[in-house]
């Protein structure tokens, strides 16, 4: 089976248990991993029924997942994301995404992005393009004057919150309209969908933007952290079309050296 089809059947065996358990979660199922970040069993059932699916199919593999951490030390890596947007899941809201990319090295090579509520599943290929339920996708080219971008919010870094602020001031002068939804991996498919024009985040995890990344890539898109590479290592992410990502660039990357 290929890379590409199993990150796609992840990403879907992912769904259905976040499609299955939604708005079944208690108070008491919620716990707290730190400040303002919350699990409940559905993150890990989903993870769990993601990993043994992907290692049943390549046993050599390594896993990264959001809440069980590194299972193998394989040069392919596959990092999972269980459910994108937990408090938008807690709180009954259905903008939420299971996550799965492969990654070799510095590469990222297949990855896909389920959205149950929607039915919507982005997936991507290296050198392949980018696609939607079957369909090709591409980034948009709308002129800066009407492009709406998408952030989210350091809420779990307060200490960088008047640098965020600064850029979300500059994009909200610059663009027609600025977007929160609550999930960087919907946020990342959006961009490659052409719905969204550009995206940018502070001090996310590789988690949450790997799939993206590629999608936004095979899309025809740039993505880089705040200084241009494509190192995603510290969480910081810029993405959109050439034009969009351009002034995304010069935005925050003047903003967070100042």
């Amino acid at each position: 089976m290929s890379f590409l089809q199993v990150a796609k059947e992840a990403a879907v065996i992912g769904g259905s248990i976040l499609k299955e358990n939604f708005k079944k979660i208690k108070q008491s199922d919620v716990e707290s991993k730190g400040v303002k970040d919350f699990v409940t069993y559905v993150d890990r059932l989903s993870e769990e029924r993601i990993r043994n699916y992907i290692l049943s199919i390549y046993p050599d593999h390594s896993f990264l997942g959001e809440e069980e951490g590194t299972f193998g030390k394989s040069e392919f890596v596959w990092i999972v994301d269980p459910l994108d947007g937990t408090k938008n899941y807690i709180s009954g809201f259905e903008i939420f995404a299971v996550s799965v990319a492969l990654k070799r090295e510095d590469e990222f090579l297949a990855s896909a992005i389920y959205i149950p509520m929607l039915d919507k599943l982005y997936y991507a290929e290296k050198g392949s393009g980018a696609y939607l339920n079957g369909q090709r996708i591409k980034v948009s080219n709308r002129p800066i004057q009407n492009a709406v971008v998408a952030t989210g919010f350091p809420f779990r870094n307060i200490k960088e919150l008047d640098s965020y602020i600064s850029m979300l001031k500059k994009a909200m002068i610059t663009f027609s309209g600025v977007r929160r939804p609550g999930a960087a991996a919907i946020d990342l498919a959006l961009v490659a969908e052409g719905v969204f024009d550009g995206f940018f985040e502070m001090k996310l995890s590789i988690w949450d933007i790997a799939a993206g990344a590629l999608l936004i890539e095979e899309a025809g898109g740039i993505y880089s952290n705040f200084e241009g590479e494509k190192d995603l290592s510290d969480g910081n992410i810029i993405a959109g079309g050439p034009d969009i990502y351009k002034v995304l660039f010069d935005m925050v990357n003047s903003e967070s050296k100042e």
